[in-house]
């Protein structure tokens, strides 16, 4: 029984290999200034890193050494090699502010990171994320990146996408709340919207992929920082009563 056990327990962690060999793989790309290869790595190690956890729970095979080792793989493919690609295909333009802005997303990725596994009391279940995931954010620099190499050839503008990954850094830092699409067995509202999304999606997706990507990443930001302020708006009505 303790075997089968462990079994299962080398399924989801090996996922997490392939996500981190992946961002392994993206930095090296990045390094050799191929940013579009980069990306859709980083894009494809996001669902390495989706089906890990996933796995984990359908197998019962969660475990704290898990958990850490995917916050280890997720700082390094979804913090570091973000951070580096934002640098090399753009900031390094912009000087000190592009070294800063970098520096800054690395560390409050490793920040959301870090919050996140501590808060771990039980991970066989899914639970609200508190602030922005990271992989959201790493999808972020690199849908944009995608979008303005596959329409411009260059990243057209470099103090809108400095901006752009500031906001994300401080998403991941804040106390926003992010619900997971999936709940126990239970689906709800949301997952009935982006399971209905991701289903009109992939049509559209083999035509203009890196459009459907960023698109993706934008409707999910927003839906949780459109949720917080009503949540916000209900409380003050209350309290107003």
């Amino acid at each position: 029984m303790k075997a089968a056990t462990n079994y299962r327990v080398l399924i989801p962690n090996a996922f997490t290999a392939f996500s981190l060999i992946l961002g392994l793989i993206a930095l090296y790309k990045t390094s050799q200034g191929e940013f579009v290869e980069a990306a859709w790595i980083i894009a494809a190690s996001m669902v390495c890193d989706f089906l890990d956890g996933k796995l984990a729970r359908l197998l019962h095979a969660s475990s704290k050494f898990g958990a850490w080792f995917d916050s280890v793989a997720d700082f390094i493919a979804f913090g570091v090699v973000p951070g580096f690609l934002a640098f090399k295909a753009s900031f390094q333009q912009i000087h000190f502010f592009g070294w800063f802005i970098a520096a800054f997303y690395v560390i409050a990725g490793g920040f959301r990171l870090i919050r996140f596994t501590l808060s771990l009391a039980d991970t066989t279940t899914k639970k609200p994320f508190i602030g922005l995931p990271i992989p959201a954010a790493a999808g972020t620099i690199s849908s944009f990146c995608l979008i303005n190499f596959y329409v411009w050839n260059e990243i057209k503008s470099p103090d809108l996408f400095l901006t752009i990954v500031f906001l994300v850094s401080i998403l991941m830092v804040s106390k926003i709340e992010y619900l997971p699409l999936e709940k126990g067995k239970k689906i709800t509202p949301e997952s009935k919207f982006f399971i209905g999304l991701l289903v009109l999606s992939f049509l559209a997706a083999l035509r203009y992929p890196y459009f459907i990507f960023i698109a993706w990443i934008t409707i999910y930001i927003l839906y949780g920082v459109c949720r917080h302020l009503i949540l916000i708006g209900k409380k003050n009505n209350r309290l107003g009563r």
